[in-house]
């Protein structure tokens, strides 16, 4: 893949949007001393490049009733032909898998499950995931709470 190459002010423009994705363009601008068209041209050009990939809003999943947050890794037969590619199409189908992703290590797969209890929880990862003809097995993480979300490697940029 072919690297970017961002100036400072491009890295200010995101971590800007990364803090606040609804701020106006003439807001932005302010914040990062850019003229009102300088800023949108960048901010074009960014978005053409897929570093901002689109926006979104932050939804507090607990407010809504689902309860319970987990990770499950998963491991795949190594025996089928198409294993994992069949156990991803499964879980890109699961709307309480939230996040896929294939993974090296131990395991193949990560999936963060956004459940709104454990009944639910248990339905898809048990009685679904592992009982699935190309799982060979899973391990879950329930998360307790959370010391840090949202993070941005840009935070020392």
């Amino acid at each position: 893949m072919k690297e970017i190459s961002l100036d400072r002010t491009d890295y200010k423009i995101i971590k800007a949007l990364e803090s606040n994705g609804r701020i106006s363009n003439t807001q932005l601008a302010q914040a990062i001393n850019l003229s009102q068209s300088q800023c949108l041209r960048r901010l074009r050009l960014l978005e053409e490049m897929n570093v901002i990939s689109g926006y979104r809003a932050k939804v507090n999943y607990q407010k809504l009733g689902y309860s319970v947050m987990a990770w499950t890794l998963v491991t795949v037969s190594k025996d089928t032909p198409n294993a994992r590619d069949n156990v991803m199409h499964f879980l890109q189908q699961q709307s309480a898998a939230i996040n896929v992703h294939g993974v090296t290590g131990d395991v193949d797969l990560i999936v963060e499950v956004c459940a709104k209890n454990m009944a639910e929880f248990t339905d898809l990862v048990v009685k679904q995931l592992y009982a699935h003809a190309d799982v060979v097995s899973t391990k879950s993480y329930i998360c307790l709470d959370t010391a840090k979300q949202d993070g941005s490697p840009l935070d020392n940029v």
